[in-house]
């Protein structure tokens, strides 16, 4: 064992005699900039790569609760799923609360919308 703490501080005194020896000169133009941008690029990559990861982990266990819940409820609750009772009539009154419904429910989407693309815009402008 002795050797083999010798012969390690050998490799370091090596080491440091080699890089005192290099050559001190200063580093190209715009290397620092160069690799700035490569440190941020892959730090984007990172980011989208947590996302993708989380919105797939996300995506598949709403699956498998959807898929799970149609199961038990089919075999082990024996519900029967079919929609065998007589079709909804709706009365004129109905269609214009429905209409108002879908109205606000359409509002809400577009300004959605217009909140996601003003926040990548203030995204984009944040990264440059």
């Amino acid at each position: 064992m002795h050797w083999l703490k010798k012969k390690k501080m050998k490799q370091d005194n090596a080491l440091k005699k080699v890089l005192d020896a290099r050559d001190k000169g200063d580093l190209p133009y715009g290397f620092e900039s160069r690799m700035m941008n490569k440190v941020m690029l892959e730090a984007i990559r990172k980011r989208k790569r947590i996302n993708f990861f989380a919105f797939s982990l996300v995506s598949a266990v709403s699956l498998f609760l959807i898929v799970g819940t149609v199961f038990l409820l089919k075999y082990y609750f024996q519900v029967d799923l079919t929609l065998s009772e007589k079709p909804i009539k709706f009365s004129p009154e109905s269609y214009a609360i429905f209409g108002f419904y879908f109205y606000i429910a359409f509002l809400v989407l577009i300004l959605l919308g217009i909140d996601a693309f003003f926040r990548s815009l203030k995204h984009k402008s944040e990264e440059s």
